[in-house]
């Protein structure tokens, strides 16, 4: 039960939702606020690989960036 709300927390965080300052305040330094700054700010990890805003997830570039020789 913890787990699926501190989860809900991350998501709204990931998804851009903001949390006002006063509530923020209230759980400053707890789980659910670490939570939700994890997700506000991007970070994630998917396959054993940790990624955030230092070491962003590789993207493919698309064909026209490609430099034909």
């Amino acid at each position: 039960m913890k787990r699926d709300l501190l989860l809900q927390i991350y998501l709204h965080g990931y998804g851009g939702g903001c949390l006002p300052r006063w509530f923020r305040r209230g759980i400053c330094g707890t789980e659910l606020h670490r939570a939700w700054l994890l997700g506000h700010m991007g970070f994630f990890e998917e396959a054993g690989v940790r990624y955030g805003p230092a070491h962003p997830f590789p993207t493919a570039k698309p064909e026209s960036w490609r430099h034909v020789a």
